[in-house]
């Protein structure tokens, strides 16, 4: 067998798992909505639903376009990766990592929606209780210094787009 796939076939399930045993832990055991600070005033486990994408992207949609929309993106994304992935030559190593990640992610989140109706959201970071206050063109601005609400499958999704940022920067330099 092919790195590649030995690549694919090891990373996808662990993300996925990972993924849905930390979700399935955090649903049993904290109420939704509930915070418990880690390092107070900067990291807290909390259980929040994402109806949308990143930051809430698309959750003001109504169900009946959201829900749709959200498995038709997966679909594209998944085929399109997978196609990628089938094209990667044998001696590439960052990028079978970093789709095997993205895929897997994609499964983590999908299997939510699917089951929840949403995304189950938990690692929460912070600054403090600090609110940005400020002025801009005549309108008060006030921004919470907080990262929205993630899980390990997003998690794996940035850090695959990290490896394609890099693995982009090699190529460019003619390192592959």
């Amino acid at each position: 067998m092919k790195t590649k796939y030995k690549i694919l076939i090891a990373i996808v399930p662990a993300i996925f798992l990972l993924d849905q045993a930390t979700k399935l832990l955090i649903i049993k055991t904290m109420e939704l909505g509930a915070r418990v600070p880690v390092i107070p005033g900067f990291f807290d486990i909390v259980n929040y639903r994402n109806t949308g994408a990143a930051f809430g992207l698309f959750s003001g949609m109504v169900d009946h376009v959201r829900i749709p929309f959200f498995y038709i993106i997966a679909l594209v994304a998944v085929v399109l990766m997978s196609l990628l992935y089938r094209s990667l030559e044998e001696d590439e190593r960052l990028m079978p990592i970093a789709l095997s990640l993205v895929l897997g992610g994609i499964a983590g989140n999908m299997m939510d929606r699917i089951r929840l109706g949403s995304v189950v959201d938990f690692l929460s970071f912070h600054v403090g209780d600090d609110v940005l206050d400020f002025t801009l063109a005549g309108r008060h601005i006030s921004l919470p210094l907080e990262w929205p609400a993630f899980n390990v499958a997003d998690s794996a999704i940035t850090v695959a787009m990290i490896l394609i940022f890099i693995a982009a920067l090699r190529r460019s330099r003619g390192a592959a």
